[in-house]
């Protein structure tokens, strides 16, 4: 059985959705150029740099893998 947070199970006892690779990676992509755009307004230069290489690589990863 899948953990859930706070030890609660999915509502209605229904199993999650899957979420396929590629949109995995592109919500992330997302998450990480919101992440860097925050850093770059704090003057957080090395973070944005760093969350700006995880953006590109999560876009890699968005538009490389296969469909099956």
């Amino acid at each position: 059985m899948a953990s859930y947070a706070r030890g609660g199970g999915h509502p209605h006892g229904l199993p999650p959705t899957q979420v396929s690779p590629e949109d995995s990676a592109r919500y992330t992509g997302e998450m990480l150029e919101s992440l860097r755009k925050i850093a770059l307004n704090q003057r957080q230069t090395l973070l944005a740099h760093l969350l700006g290489l995880a953006a590109v690589e999560a876009k890699y990863l968005a538009e490389a893998t296969p469909k099956p």
